[in-house]
């Protein structure tokens, strides 16, 4: 469990909602606090409403992710090429006039990329434009200024992701399997998979979809397996468990999507930077975050390994004779829809995790995390949040032991390398 230290920074996840307003034109904005846009809130602002826009379609979340992500490369590039930052860019650095204002060129830059990749709601987009760019608090040249420079920075970084498979069907690249050890869809919706497509995804910062690709799961006769059946069929169970109450609180505390739950908590970090910091953090954190997921995904659809509502239920059929059958056997919480090898939740924080340790240059920091329900826990190091999430996913009944393991230094290795290979110094 984590611990609750007496002096900690307070670093919460959390949205930001900006009021609308008709203009379009570039214009100055009201000085007052209270309706103006500046500094990493420009960047919450239109990366919350890839999310909306993503939901209002409604398409897999995983995929907004990827919009997402380019939306936040392109705005980094729009910033550090109108603050003529000392980082190499995504896509392009556009030239810039002097004083020319970097949240007219961020929201442009957003603005570009989400008429590109959410065509059919043009309508709400332009509207979104109109109140964002009204609430810059710059003059009219600054803000068209810098809307020059948003807009090239916006078609660049679409332009580096062409073909990148972001738009493949959903279920591309998935067999339908059956037997022992082998993925079928799972109680109660018995859905098909979530996002096959996703191991074809090109990632942010390096080409190879199985670059990080991790080894096999364990046979269904190893020492490994049999320990991990035995342990979750006991704590993972529904009901009649050993599961402590603060266990269970655990499991529910990580229940939620692990890209909203890392994206929130990135975004709530960058709140404390500057413009051209908050920029590179959030794209380093979302591309570190959308990269685990494609990598997680690559190795997810490459084994198939099955679940363990699946497993315990047809424990009779996998040849082991220590791993007993429980056909009435259901998890604490519903089990996500796709294969279990490796942990996604795991993967996916490691790799946010990977970003801050080398960002902040330590594994030991503090930090606070809002989980399922507002509820908050506060933690001092990277270890610390590996073993509450990843026990998490063991007590919730989800996840092998062996999985969140493996998907934590999946996901780490895919953090630090995203963090270290893009938008890195120009004298680096």
């Amino acid at each position: 469990m984590s611990a609750r230290p007496k002096a900690y920074v307070r670093i919460v996840g959390c949205l930001f909602l900006i009021a609308s307003s008709p203009a379009l034109a570039p214009k100055a904005a009201p000085q007052s606090p209270a309706t103006s846009l500046t500094g990493s809130a420009v960047l919450d602002d239109w990366g919350n409403r890839f999310t909306s826009l993503g939901a209002s379609l409604p398409e897999n979340a995983q995929r907004t992710q990827i919009r997402t992500t380019i939306a936040q490369l392109a705005m980094f590039d729009a910033v550090n090429a109108v603050l003529d930052g000392p980082y190499r860019p995504f896509a392009s650095k556009p030239p810039s006039a002097a004083g020319a204002s970097p949240e007219a060129a961020a929201i442009r830059a957003a603005y570009i990329v989400a008429r590109n990749e959410f065509p059919t709601k043009t309508a709400a987009i332009d509207s979104a434009y109109s109140a964002s760019i009204a609430l810059v608090p710059a003059s009219a040249s600054a803000i068209a200024d810098g809307i020059a420079v948003g807009e090239a920075a916006g078609y660049a970084a679409l332009a580096a992701r062409v073909a990148d498979h972001r738009n493949d069907p959903e279920l591309a690249g998935y067999t339908p399997g059956s037997g022992p050890g082998v993925w079928v869809p799972t109680p109660p919706a018995f859905a098909s998979p979530q996002g096959p497509f996703l191991q074809f995804v090109t990632p942010f910062g390096y080409d190879d979809p199985a670059r990080f690709r991790p080894h096999a799961p364990p046979a269904l006769d190893s020492k490994t397996y049999t320990a991990d059946y035995n342990e979750i069929k006991d704590v993972g169970r529904a009901t009649d468990t050993n599961r402590t109450a603060d266990q269970s609180a655990t499991a529910s505390f990580w229940s939620p999507s692990a890209t909203a739950l890392w994206t929130a908590n990135i975004r709530a970090l960058a709140s404390s930077m500057d413009l051209l910091n908050a920029a590179r953090f959030e794209a380093l954190g979302l591309a570190a975050v959308t990269n685990s997921v494609i990598a997680c995904w690559d190795a997810k659809f490459t084994y198939t390994f099955w679940r363990p509502v699946t497993a315990i239920q047809a424990g009779d059929t996998d040849g082991n004779d220590a791993t007993d059958a429980d056909p009435a056997w259901t998890p604490f919480i519903v089990t996500p829809v796709h294969p279990e090898y490796p942990s996604a939740h795991t993967t996916i924080g490691a790799a946010a995790l990977g970003l801050y340790t080398v960002w902040f240059g330590t594994d030991e920091f503090p930090l606070a995390f809002k989980g399922n329900g507002g509820a908050i826990r506060y933690y001092t190091s990277v270890a610390e949040i590996h073993a509450d999430e990843g026990n998490a996913r063991i007590w919730g009944g989800m996840h092998w032991r062996n999985s969140v393991e493996v998907g934590a230094a999946v996901g780490s290795r895919v953090g630090k390398y995203t963090a270290t290979h893009l938008l890195k110094r120009l004298d680096d």
